[in-house]
């Protein structure tokens, strides 16, 4: 019955860590030929590919992470391993989070049309902002992420090895403390910007849509299909967001898990970089034109030749 269970979660483990690497690197590749062939990256792509590139190496230091922890291999690789894998998939999954938010934001400040001073202001100068904030998150989530190594250390008392190797966090005060501030800097603030942006690109469409309607000589082709497109986009990673980061603090407070709680933590993380990918590529329309064009490409390769 272990054997089968241990199975069963390796397997689960690398079926959604191959989809996220698979569709985080086809993003991030498609993004790098657009900048080769053209010389130029739209500040939206430039943001998608940061996301896309975050969840990616998130889960290529989760394949390691999850053969020591699952395998209970933490004797041969010491805490060193742990050390390096739980900063850096927490860096990135942090700096994800952000990326996300500043996604929401900037199609928020492209769709709204409002005269409010600071928001036109900030609407002509989005390009350079962004760039801002991606340096700021980089630096903000290097810094919030670095304690985490602090709080790790193999426990020499423990005599069972599973125990040992699943139970690695140093229990204190000052680790629910940081781990607090952690997920309101890195969790909540972003998914506070993300919910503000939505709502406001949802209520600034729903009013043109009304004052549209009123028109009889409205256009009604792409120009108010590609609005609301990006409000489906930007609400679905809204919604997997909300559902994968809920899991994680729900399963924080269940005891039932026990050791294996992790093991659902990292996987509900790599579920949300693999959502996020497919959101990705079906929302933006430069990206699911590629993946089909990827797609066709391949069924004609694989087709055979009628003699």
């Amino acid at each position: 019955m272990a054997n089968t269970f241990l199975i069963l979660q390796l397997v689960a483990v690398f079926t959604v860590v191959s989809l996220s690497l698979l569709g985080s690197f086809f993003i991030v590749f498609a993004n790098l030929m657009e900048f080769r062939s053209s010389g130029v990256l739209q500040t939206g792509d430039l943001i998608i590919t940061c996301l896309a590139l975050s969840n990616g190496l998130t889960d290529v230091g989760q394949v390691p992470w999850f053969l020591v922890y699952i395998l209970n291999l933490c004797n041969n690789t010491g805490e060193d391993l742990y050390k390096a894998t739980d900063f850096l998939n927490t860096f990135f999954n942090k700096a994800s989070s952000w990326f996300t938010a500043w996604l929401c934001l900037f199609y928020c400040v492209k769709i709204v049309k409002v005269n409010w001073r600071t928001f036109l202001k900030l609407k002509r100068r989005i390009s350079s902002v962004v760039k801002v904030l991606i340096v700021v998150t980089l630096v903000g989530c290097l810094a919030l992420s670095l304690p985490i190594i602090f709080f790790i250390q193999l426990q020499s008392n423990i005599t069972s090895i599973s125990a040992q190797c699943k139970n690695y966090y140093i229990n204190e005060n000052n680790s629910h403390v940081y781990a607090s501030f952690l997920s309101f800097f890195t969790s909540f603030l972003p998914l506070a910007i993300m919910l503000v942006s939505c709502m406001m690109i949802v209520t600034f469409l729903c009013k043109h849509s009304r004052k549209m309607s009123k028109n009889t000589n409205s256009i009604s082709g792409p120009l108010r299909n590609g609005p609301v497109a990006v409000a489906k986009m930007i609400t679905s990673l809204i919604v997997l967001y909300v559902l994968c980061t809920g899991t994680v603090f729900a399963l924080n407070s269940l005891v039932v898990l026990e050791g294996n709680v992790m093991v659902f933590i990292s996987l509900s993380c790599s579920v949300y970089s693999a959502g996020c990918s497919m959101i990705l590529i079906i929302g933006t329309v430069k990206l699911r034109e590629k993946c089909r064009g990827v797609c066709c490409r391949g069924n004609r390769t694989e087709k055979p030749k009628h003699s």
